[in-house]
């Protein structure tokens, strides 16, 4: 497991290395100064955030994800300011809000209403302590829950009944919550301390929350064209938060390369650049079943996703600002899916200008567990790296 950049305080799928990120921020170093802003407008668990506060610049990390922001934020706290949360006092909760909680899909009444008595006294602690138990509760809740993972490492099934409920005394769930804020305490207090500024904001790629030429530097690994939900790999951390992914699918379907269609979806028409425009059109010609259908209103929603996002990053960006992004080619059925060179066409149509780029063939995807996609003939996948420089700004994105 890789531990650079405490990346290991909670496994995110997906991403990029401490030290990839780090040695691209460093390598734009000769053009910032003390008041430069490194952003990553899909932040996820904030490896961009913590590499930029680290090498003292100020981070700002965008992600609809709540539970992410929140591990994020643990990132970036200063070691020696972090504070355990007390073990809090026994509460009492009505049958009806347990049996309504969103834990209750995988932990029984007991153990529901403990966990609660922890989220209730973090309601009322610091940020720094918040977060801190918070991540605490998220390793505590997924250790409890591991026989609910299958081979995907993205999905994350439900109890069928009562009898499949993880049932803990009040006593074990508090001693496996201490067991991971223990954990937790000691990797921050490891990590060098930093006086530089992180923020993390709950937001879209589609409407950052930032000024207009504002940003220095980009460094993000926009989520790719595979299908991955990350409403249900991470249901469990919003469950912990409240948040009832079952049931309220409003976060799931904002999130970008859902598997859920947000609703009717229309032509892009001349937005897209040729490569994009292509591949909507193989995949809508395909002979499989829902191609003409589901798949294809997944893509065009995936592309209006992306091109938002790139049209954000660019009105926020300086001119000679730097982008680095990391992406990997995926199959629809037989159809490749070249979304470097699909993300290099749309960036330039913005005015970025790909300054340099090195490919890294992919071993292992998720297209390898999904048995009815075996049956189509693929070719080899890889993940780019791409940097970019802003030469101008096209109109629209100034």
């Amino acid at each position: 497991m890789d531990t650079a950049g405490l990346a290991d305080i909670f496994p995110y799928y997906a991403g990029f290395s401490f030290d990839f990120a780090s040695a691209h921020i460093a390598a734009h170093s000769n053009h910032l100064n003390d008041s430069a802003v490194v952003l990553d407008p899909w932040n996820g668990s904030g490896t961009t955030t913590l590499a930029a506060q680290h090498l003292g610049h100020t981070a700002i990390g965008v992600d609809l994800n709540p539970a992410a922001n929140i591990i994020a934020q643990l990132r970036c706290q200063i070691g020696d300011r972090a504070r355990g949360v007390p073990v809090p006092k026994r509460r009492r909760s009505s049958p009806e809000s347990v049996a309504k909680d969103p834990l209750s899909r995988w932990l029984s009444p007991g153990v529901v209403a403990r966990i609660r008595d922890w989220t209730c006294q973090l309601i009322e602690s610091p940020a720094e302590q918040s977060s801190l138990g918070y991540v605490a509760i998220f390793r505590a809740v997924r250790g409890m829950t591991r026989k609910f993972e299958g081979s995907n490492p993205t999905w994350v099934k439900s109890s069928k009944s009562s009898e499949d409920l993880v049932a803990l005394s009040s006593d074990e769930v508090d001693a496996a919550i201490g067991v991971e804020e223990d954990f937790l305490l000691g990797r921050l207090q490891e990590f060098p301390v930093s006086a530089s500024r992180a923020t993390m904001v709950t937001a879209s790629s589609r409407a950052l929350p930032l000024m207009n030429g504002s940003v220095d530097v980009i460094v993000t690994s926009p989520p790719y064209l595979t299908r991955i939900d990350y409403g249900i790999a991470y249901s469990r951390e919003l469950a912990v938060l409240g948040i009832d992914t079952s049931v309220d699918r409003s976060l799931r379907s904002g999130l970008m390369g859902t598997t859920l269609i947000r609703g009717p979806i229309g032509s892009l028409g001349d937005s897209l650049g040729g490569l994009a425009s292509g591949l909507i059109k193989d995949i809508s010609g395909h002979s499989s079943k829902a191609s003409g259908g589901y798949y294809l209103k997944q893509a065009v929603q995936y592309f209006s996703d992306l091109t938002a996002g790139l049209d954000e990053v660019t009105r926020v960006a300086k001119l000679g600002a730097s982008m680095s992004l990391v992406v990997q080619d995926s199959y629809y059925k037989d159809i490749h899916v070249r979304l470097a060179d699909i993300c290099a066409e749309e960036a330039k149509m913005r005015g970025w200008e790909v300054v340099w780029s090195e490919q890294f063939k992919v071993t292992r995807s998720l297209t390898s567990l999904n048995k009815a996609a075996k049956e189509y003939v693929k070719g080899e996948v890889a993940e780019s790296v791409l940097d970019f420089q802003l030469r101008e700004k096209t109109a629209g994105h100034r």
